[in-house]
């Protein structure tokens, strides 16, 4: 992309928050497809985890395996699960796109659930590109300050060079409104994503 259409020294001026929920987000999106790796991880893991913790994990492996609507994967996302599931869950939801997503967009406009926004946002930054242009549309009428730093990290990380104008406004409003808050560390990731330098 063409650095010109950001401010001078933009990236020098705006540094990414390593910390940020943003951040953290964009690695396990990044390195969640890898089966190999998330494997090894939780694998080096398990031997610290609780028994009952263990058994519940396997348990909702299994239940996913069994999710056949988009109604239940909605149910399921807001849902008590354990996180180390996210992946399993998004990856079977990607599966059955044209089942969940719609109906998981629904659900994101308005949700305050943090579980069920990562979740979603981890499908919608691997969803078609139909549904991301269906997430543009529907942007102006996320209310949740999380979901929408959290829903222009999707548009970097599905490569959405037309959202930069939108991107850089986000940056700005909710560094503003929100100044003790990471908020604006998504759109300010999505711009260092379209630009690769994150």
């Amino acid at each position: 992309m063409d650095l010109k259409q950001l401010p001078k020294n933009f990236f020098k001026k705006n540094p990414l928050n390593q910390l940020s929920a943003a951040y953290i987000g964009y690695f396990s999106m990044s390195t969640g497809f890898t089966a190999q790796l998330e494997t090894e991880i939780f694998n080096l893991t398990k031997s610290e985890m609780d028994p009952q913790r263990l058994e519940n994990i396997h348990q909702e492996r299994e239940a996913i395996q069994n999710l056949h609507s988009g109604e239940d994967f909605v149910r399921f996302m807001r849902g008590n699960y354990d996180i180390t599931n996210r992946s399993a869950l998004c990856q079977r939801a990607l599966t059955m796109q044209g089942e969940v997503i719609p109906l998981v967009l629904r659900r994101f406009r308005t949700s305050m659930q943090d579980m069920f926004i990562e979740a979603a946002v981890y499908i919608f930054a691997h969803a078609e590109q139909t549904y991301v242009d269906q997430l543009k549309d529907m942007y102006p009428e996320i209310g949740n300050p999380y979901t929408q730093s959290m829903a222009c990290l999707v548009f970097g990380m599905q490569k959405q060079e037309d959202t930069l104008p939108l991107l850089l406004s986000e940056y700005e409003r909710l560094k503003q409104e929100y100044p003790d808050e990471s908020f604006c560390q998504g759109p300010l990731l999505a711009i260092y994503i379209l630009y690769g330098k994150a």
